[in-house]
């Protein structure tokens, strides 16, 4: 019987344990991945996989500010659904912030490559990463090499990536470093590790983006979905469900980790809600124990310590597709006179 993947990767210095204010304060994709079921109510087996973020460990702080450690939280993922997959399986793929640069870089690693089948599944794997960075005619998922590849070891020969679904909170990938060029600095030696991929291949059926409308950090910009070539091609048959939704507050207020969840919590149920839609399935006495939700919650100045001298970004709508403001930032707007994002 076919079976439902789902692969949880966290955000940079996110961790299962990790606290804010002497408060243990998971992330949303950590709540994710614990709020689900191991068979939904249809039957299917519901095989999940949890990454913890980027900068967690031993050298946090350095592979936090590099972005070292992408590369491998890639390959893992997409060697966990190498492992278990099956040709019907359906695959969801979840990631805050660096993480769901890792998730949307999963999908590109297997639009390129596909899934490998079993046997190859650990010896081929760095094979697979190797091709999906090569940037020539060749590499790319409709040249030759990669049509060789996908035919010789993978499960798909035609592009299709049997990802079903990706859901990702505040996508970013900027190293995250405050001190003027010293980030792009850091993005040319480390330039192994940054993403390459952002563009929504047609192997998805949906995707969903929550995004915080008052982050202010320059090197918080949001890496939002564009309108792809096929979706632009009104020959193409491709059906894909796209959203991507404002929420208010500042990064980790829509990603999850701070004391207060009230923002965060919207977030969480409305991306729940989304999957529950497309199939899994969740434990509802954890979601209820674990989420509440409050439009007027703390929204958190993200702008302190070493981010705080320098450069403001104001985020703007307009610039991705499928935008919309979820209703709890207009309730907000409404109820609290001190509330008055820019840019909605």
């Amino acid at each position: 019987m076919p079976k439902r993947i789902i692969i949880c990767c966290d955000g940079t210095w996110n961790e299962p344990r990790e606290s804010d204010r002497g408060t243990e304060s998971p992330s949303n994709v950590y709540k994710f991945y614990h709020a689900l079921k191991g068979v939904s109510s249809d039957g299917m087996l519901q095989k999940a996989y949890y990454d913890q973020g980027v900068g967690t460990g031993a050298f946090r702080v350095l592979c936090g500010m590099t972005g070292s450690g992408i590369s491998k939280n890639i390959k893992e993922a997409y060697g966990f659904i190498c492992r278990y997959y099956q040709p019907g399986d359906e695959i969801f793929l979840l990631g805050f912030s660096r993480g769901a640069y890792t998730a949307r870089s999963v999908s590109g690693l297997i639009w390129n490559c596909g899934i490998l089948k079993r046997e190859y599944a650990v010896k081929k794997t760095e094979d697979a990463y190797k091709l999906y960075r090569g940037r020539d005619s060749k590499a790319h998922p409709s040249g030759e090499a990669a049509k060789e590849f996908r035919k010789t070891f993978s499960h798909t020969h035609e592009g299709n990536s049997d990802v079903k679904f990706i859901g990702v909170w505040d996508t970013v990938g900027a190293l995250g470093l405050p001190l003027p060029g010293l980030g792009r600095l850091l993005n040319r030696v480390f330039h192994r590790n940054t993403f390459h991929d952002v563009e929504l291949n047609s192997g998805v059926k949906y995707a969903f983006h929550a995004l915080a409308a008052d982050e202010k950090r320059l090197l918080f910009a949001p890496s939002l979905w564009q309108q792809t070539r096929f979706a632009k091609d009104p020959a193409n048959n491709v059906k894909q469900h796209i959203e991507q939704v404002w929420f208010a507050g500042s990064h980790s207020n829509v990603g999850g980790g701070y004391q207060d969840t009230g923002l965060s919590d919207l977030a969480l149920e409305w991306m729940i809600e989304k999957a529950e839609s497309c199939g899994l399935a969740f434990d509802a006495d954890y979601i209820k124990k674990h989420s509440h939700d409050n439009h007027l919650g703390e929204l958190r100045n993200s702008r302190t310590l070493i981010y705080k001298p320098f450069r403001v970004l104001n985020r703007q709508r307009g610039s991705g597709v499928n935008e919309a403001v979820h209703h709890s930032l207009e309730r907000r707007k409404t109820e609290d006179n001190d509330y008055r994002p820019v840019e909605f």
